[in-house]
Formats: structure tokens, C-alpha cells, sequence
């Protein structure tokens, strides 16, 4: 079995390779399938059996699972915010990866494959099974389609959850912040911008809901709420007939969400006594965790982690995570490489950063699971 420490050391060529040809894939939320495929064929040549895609194109990896002991899960995620149906730009400057979604989350699903490919390839002893998971569906509207359908499957026996998502360097996520997304929609019956001045607009309407929302005060910095696009209308010399956006709210714990959404049925409900024919959409929901000790998880990172020089935070996000913590299973998150720009299309990764984040994920998976 490779000692901790020398995982970077063995695989850091090949990782930055690897990442160079999967990066460029395209994968918004709910089209991950190309992705998926080269996944399987790259697990194929490595000589790991046992792979599959399930129905939420989720790739899971088992290793020494008898179908009735507890589970430790490592998983990273596939999908990336951006649209793209065509490849992704990519370029190398330096020790410089630019690509979106490059940090978020390839680079961490890539180091994800070299551990399984690995541990299972050596038939490295563990304590227990492992399944390791190239997610699905983690960001915006994927809804956590892909941590959702494994639960499903797996929820009972999985133990410990561990998502490698976000930034080296930035901590541990042991929080989930949970979220409401709606589509508000609002009908005029507009007309000819001259012939029919002063018909109601669906676009100011609509404005005049969005000023209402923010017109809302929360319990604490850790709830919040957005507007993050708009549409609607016809053309400029159209009074607009119709009009919408997409809102959301977040908060850490179930009484907060509670509570905005009270506050903004209320608001719909105020603007429909005005003879407003105003409707909303449930579109999303991740919940909130637990009371759950992660305690565990937690010191395991920590020590690991901070063995290599960086600091370790504590933090709150919506991740992968929302979904075991609401079920009381102790999950954490956290990244194996330093980036920037994230969720931007100038999105940058540090390849020389990869070596420690090599290491830390594969020591972290050493400490908590591999028999000694």
C-alpha cells in the first residue's frame, strides 16, 4: 500500500493529464452523459470492474461492498454551472490551468478517480466497503438530483459521506445551508406601447414584486435571499404581457426557511389582492442538516489538512452534503486545489497546488477507512 505523503508523488503527471482531457467536456446539470462515458471508459482501461452510470448519471464505483455492511462514501461532482454543449475552452500557462469549471469540480473528480482506480486496482485492505462517486446534479437547478437518487439506493447503509467540492485552503464545510428556488411569473394584458399606454405591464409589475422581496429583513447574515435573472415581454414598442425570475432563499436552519417562506407567500399573496394574476413555481429545494456530529470527520481533516501548512476553517455552503446531513449522517466538504474565478468563465486552477491537494485527499482516505 503507497504510504501517505507519496500519492502526489506517483500520480501528479497523470492527474494534471487527466484533468486536461476532462475538463474540456462539456456537463451542465442533467447532461452529464458525455462525461459520464469517458469516465467508464477510462475506468475500463484502468481494469476497474464494477463501475456504473445509474439514472441520474451518477458513475459509482464500489469497492468491497457485500450489499449489507456500512459504507463510506467519497464523492466529487461532475456537473458545472455553464451551459456549454460544445467542448469548453482550455489553456495552459505555466503551472496555470485556465478552464471553467476547472476547480469546480473537475480537478476534485479527477483526483477522485486516481484514488479509486488505486486502491481498487492493489486491492488495498479497507475496514469496510467504500463507494466512490462521481455526482451528478450538485449545482444550481441540478438540485442534487445525483446525491438524492444515490441515497435512495444506498441512504441505510452509508456511515460517512465525504464530497471533495470547493477550494484548498478554504476549510471544511460542516454546515448545509438549505434553499428554496421559485419561478414567479406575472400576466398583463399588455398591448400596443402608444394605442394602449397606461395598460398594466407585466415587466413593472413584476419590478414592483422584485422591490418587495427586497424590502424583507432576515434573522441573520446566514439567511439570504436573490434575484437572479429576469425575462419577459415582446419588443420596445410592445407593453409586455408577461414577465418572470427566478428567486431564491436560503438559510442554515428549517425555521429561517420557514419563516421567508411565509414572508414571501405573503408578498404574492398581497400583490393577487390587487387583481395581480401573479403565479409561483417550486423549482428547487436542498435542506438544511441535522444535528449531526461530524466531529469525527472533522478531526481526521483537520489534522491531515493542516499537516500540509493550510488553514482550517470551519464553514457553511450548500453542497452535495445538504442531502446526508439532513438524514443525520455525518458528511463533510472540502477541496484538493487551490482556484480562482470560480463560477466565472475566467475560472484558473493552480497546478502546482494539486500536488498537496493529491496528497491530503488520498492521506484523508488512508486515515479514515484503509486498515492499517
Amino acid at each position: 500500500m503507497m504510504k501517505k505523503g507519496s500519492f502526489s508523488a506517483a500520480y501528479h503527471e497523470e492527474a494534471v493529464s487527466l484533468l486536461e482531457r476532462v475538463c474540456t467536456i462539456p456537463a451542465p446539470s442533467h447532461d452529464e452523459g458525455r462525461r459520464a462515458d469517458f469516465i467508464m471508459s477510462w475506468l475500463e482501461e484502468k481494469g476497474v470492474e464494477g463501475a456504473y452510470v445509474d439514472e441520474a448519471k451518477n458513475v459509482v464505483i464500489p469497492y468491497c461492498d457485500d450489499g449489507v455492511c456500512g459504507l463510506d462514501v467519497f464523492a466529487a461532482h461532475t456537473d458545472v454551472v455553464f451551459p456549454d454543449t460544445d467542448p469548453l475552452p482550455m489553456r495552459i500557462e505555466g503551472d496555470t490551468l485556465h478552464c471553467p469549471g476547472s476547480g469546480d469540480d473537475t480537478a476534485n473528480f479527477v483526483a477522485l478517480l486516481l484514488y479509486a482506480a488505486y486502491i481498487i486496482t492493489n486491492r488495498v485492505p479497507v475496514k469496510r466497503g467504500i463507494l466512490f462517486v462521481c455526482n451528478s446534479c450538485e449545482e444550481g437547478l441540478g438540485n442534487l438530483y445525483g446525491t438524492r437518487t444515490l441515497f435512495e439506493r444506498y441512504g441505510g447503509r452509508i456511515a460517512t459521506f465525504t464530497s471533495f467540492d470547493s477550494v484548498l485552503g478554504r476549510g471544511i464545510v460542516n454546515t448545509a445551508v438549505g434553499s428554496e428556488r421559485y419561478v414567479i411569473r406575472v400576466a398583463t394584458e399588455g398591448g400596443h406601447s402608444f394605442a394602449d399606454f397606461g395598460a398594466r405591464n407585466a415587466i413593472a409589475v413584476l419590478s414592483s414584486v422584485i422591490v418587495k422581496l427586497y424590502g424583507q429583513s432576515t434573522d441573520s447574515k446566514m439567511t439570504t435571499y436573490n434575484v437572479g435573472t429576469i425575462s419577459g415581454g415582446t419588443s420596445v414598442n410592445s407593453i409586455a404581457q408577461s414577465a418572470e425570475c427566478l428567486y431564491e432563499f436560503r438559510a442554515v436552519d428549517e425555521r429561517s426557511l420557514g419563516r421567508m417562506r411565509s414572508g414571501f407567500e405573503g408578498i404574492i399573496s398581497s400583490f393577487r389582492a390587487k387583481n395581480i394574476d401573479i403565479t409561483y413555481e417550486c423549482i428547487g429545494q436542498r435542506p438544511c442538516g441535522a444535528d449531526v456530529d461530524t466531529s469525527g470527520l472533522e478531526a481526521v481533516a483537520q489534522k491531515i489538512i493542516s499537516s500540509y501548512g493550510y488553514p482550517v476553517m470551519r464553514g457553511v455552503s450548500s453542497t452535495d452534503c445538504n442531502i446526508p446531513l439532513s438524514m443525520g449522517i455525518p458528511a463533510i466538504c472540502f477541496g484538493l486545489i487551490k482556484a480562482t474565478g470560480t463560477h466565472t468563465r475566467q475560472e484558473k486552477v493552480d497546478l502546482a497546488s494539486y500536488r498537496d491537494g493529491l496528497d491530503i485527499g488520498y492521506d484523508y482516505i488512508c486515515s479514515l477507512c484503509l486498515e492499517a
